[in-house]
């Protein structure tokens, strides 16, 4: 998930990267800015961080391009792109370029990696933005992009920010899953419906409530930072009992805002999970109890 904010101030690192040769001038042992979430450190948030670096080192300055050794003053206004996760590397590096802003963009375009797949963000003043992206790799870095902005500075002058982004995906500890003891499950729309509603269904197959729970207990924790602003969006209310009309063993909800799934075992809370796709997550709940509920 990507958010916008404008002009966000970042600690300057050091990142040697070696760029294709004859593709631009560049400083010696140049600045670049860095940053990195304040979750705890691992195998896959080190990975993460070799990994933003090496796809900043695939960026491809235009001719004469001059890469700057810390961030330069853009125009006011400008607007930045960023993952909005809490578990987020970011590397960053300016270059400076003659010549005008759609000129060197359409440059850009042309001679990124064809490893990358495009799509275009901002397009305008202060600021026109493309995001480069990577497949994921799967359950370690869920997000890799890199967002290329130009900046239109006068004087037939353009500033070019290359950002590299990646997400790394935390472990989910061994203790927070659903029990394999469950036997019932009873399940309720949640967030927005439309009438008429569905009654909530209880499904008494032990079969069905344990691959109920199977799914959940395969959903990846949310990385998602607070605070970003989503809509809500209609999910279920799954609540898992070990004995018929028993206490909640656990209370599944959602997908909720931001596609979340929030989850309580034995009543106490769980950091909440997010399914890498909501809509399938959606219709793999409602195949296994065996409904046709209709979603708005």
């Amino acid at each position: 998930m990507r958010v916008r904010k404008p002009n966000p101030f970042l600690f300057l690192g050091v990142l040697t990267a070696a760029l294709a040769a004859g593709c631009g001038t560049v400083t010696s042992a140049p600045h670049t800015a860095v940053t990195v979430s304040s979750q705890p450190s691992g195998p896959a948030k080190q990975r993460a961080a070799a990994d933003a670096k090496a796809i900043l080192g695939k960026f491809v300055p235009p001719p004469g391009a001059v890469r700057l050794a810390k961030r330069p003053r853009l125009p006011s206004g400008s607007p930045v792109m960023v993952l909005a996760s809490t578990t987020q590397v970011d590397v960053t590096g300016y270059w400076q370029a003659s010549g005008s802003v759609t000129a060197l963009l359409a440059w850009e375009k042309a001679h990124i990696s064809r490893g990358f797949a495009r799509e275009d963000g901002i397009i305008g003043p202060p600021s026109w933005n493309t995001v480069y992206t990577l497949p994921p790799v799967p359950g370690v870095l869920p997000k890799r992009e890199m967002n290329v902005q130009f900046y239109d500075t006068g004087g037939a002058q353009t500033v070019i920010m290359a950002e590299a982004m990646v997400e790394w995906q935390p472990p989910r500890p061994a203790a927070d899953v659903i029990p394999s003891s469950v036997t019932e499950v009873t399940i309720k729309l949640s967030g927005p419906v439309s009438p008429p509603a569905a009654a909530p269904v209880t499904i008494t197959s032990v079969s069905a409530a344990r691959r109920l729970a199977a799914l959940v207990n395969g959903l990846p924790l949310s990385t998602v930072a607070e605070g970003v602003p989503c809509p809500m969006a209609t999910g279920f209310t799954l609540t898992f009992r070990t004995a018929r009309g028993g206490p909640p063993a656990a209370v599944v909800d959602g997908p909720g805002a931001c596609s979340e799934v929030t989850f309580t075992l034995d009543g106490k809370d769980e950091p909440p999970l997010l399914p890498a796709d909501a809509g399938a997550y959606k219709a793999a709940v409602l195949k296994i109890a065996g409904l046709h509920w209709k979603l708005s």
